[in-house]
């Protein structure tokens, strides 16, 4: 890894929780970036909390030594994109400084960036993609608009960064993308490896399942919940933790309820803290991603879930169903037990591993062995060097 020391970057993200655009601003601040500017604007959405604002930290290596907090939001998409729009120009230019390297965190973002570049206040734009979904918004008119960002971001950003190989085709199949294939890079969600404490499995809830993610119809959680009457009957002492919030929150305790399960299923609500939900994690035995593969299109399958690379960070085994682009690499290491989407194959997978130690442990080992490849100092070199030295 190069050194940072002299160089200026901004990095713009739609934030909600720890993720990989989090991770990158500690990746350059641990690396004493000379000058970052990060900036994050909080998500459009209904369950984001009235208190939660656009903000911006500049700092030198890993001191912030400025802080600005926006008070205009929107829970308006396009209101919402206008806010932001000025809010990044303004930020950037009260900086009064030109910037080496502009990271953008989804196609409104980078387009940001591409007008900075235009006003020679950045040198390269990388456009920076966690997903890639066929079908954004229910309007035809604001989808066909996203999708005209994301052709138009690509072809004129320095770099497009995408968490998986599958993105590229994704984009020439259904938006007709060709351009600039060469500058497509995979860059994918990681871990920090060495920064997570995994217990023994001697120190785990052997019985314990959890969840961490948005609590959204396609991540099939209410299928979990129909699931557990029946691995009860075959494990008593199952309990089942819910990290997360989103639309189906309300709906999935009441289903909770229904099913006399208020006792064994706790439900946590958004855990921001890194560290905590970290806690959580390593001290169940069993994570599980239902991905509801009746009613997705291609929101898993063009994207890299970083639920899942959370779980084998902690040693979890995983159950998983055959919704993702890499279900049968994570089945070939053994770290996954992979299955459709039907209850009564996620019951024989969660029963299986509960019941059987030997085999839990080996899926425990595999999963950290397999993700320890994604730390995210492995990934962030390789790309942060390459953009800075063409």
């Amino acid at each position: 890894m190069k050194s940072l020391e002299h160089k200026s970057i901004v990095l713009v993200t739609h934030s909600r929780i720890y993720s990989a655009s989090q991770a990158l601003r500690d990746f350059l601040r641990e690396r004493s970036c000379q000058n970052l500017l990060y900036i994050s604007h909080p998500l459009p959405l209904a369950d984001v909390a009235d208190n939660e604002h656009s903000y911006a930290e500049a700092s030198r290596g890993s001191k912030i030594f400025k802080r600005s907090a926006a008070v205009l939001r929107s829970r308006n998409v396009l209101v919402s994109s206008i806010i932001e729009l000025f809010l990044t120009l303004w930020w950037v230019f009260k900086t009064k400084q030109t910037f080496d390297l502009f990271i953008g965190v989804d196609n409104l973002n980078a387009l940001e960036g591409l007008i900075l570049k235009r006003l020679g206040r950045v040198g390269k734009v990388v456009y920076y993609t966690i997903d890639y979904f066929p079908t954004r918004f229910a309007q035809g008119w604001l989808n066909r608009l996203y999708h005209a960002m994301d052709k138009f971001c690509v072809q004129h950003a320095d770099e497009t960064w995408n968490v998986s190989p599958v993105m590229v085709d994704a984009r020439k199949k259904f938006h007709n993308v060709t351009a600039a294939i060469g500058r497509q890079y995979t860059v994918p969600i990681g871990i920090w490896f060495d920064k997570t404490k995994r217990l023994p499995i001697a120190k785990i809830d052997r019985f314990k399942l959890i969840f961490s993610g948005h609590l959204l119809p396609h991540m099939g959680v209410d299928l979990l919940l129909e699931a557990m009457p029946d691995i009860v009957k075959e494990v008593p002492s199952v309990t089942l933790d819910i990290i997360g919030g989103g639309a189906e929150l309300e709906r999935l305790k009441m289903l909770a309820k229904r099913l006399n399960l208020t006792r064994r299923v706790h439900f946590f609500g958004w855990v921001a803290d890194r560290k905590r939900l970290e806690g959580l994690l390593t001290q169940a035995a069993v994570g599980v991603a239902p991905f509801n593969t009746d009613i997705l299109d291609d929101k898993v399958k063009n994207a890299d879930p970083g639920k899942l690379k959370d779980y084998m960070a902690a040693a979890l085994a995983v159950v998983v169903t055959d919704a993702i682009a890499n279900a049968r690499e994570l089945e070939e290491h053994r770290c996954a037990l992979v299955v459709p989407y039907r209850k009564e194959a996620l019951v024989r997978a969660i029963v299986r591993l509960l019941k059987d130690q030997k085999l839990l442990t080996e899926y425990r080992k595999h999963a950290a062995d397999y993700v320890s490849r994604f730390d995210y100092n492995r990934i962030f070199s390789v790309h942060i060097d390459r953009v800075l030295a063409t």
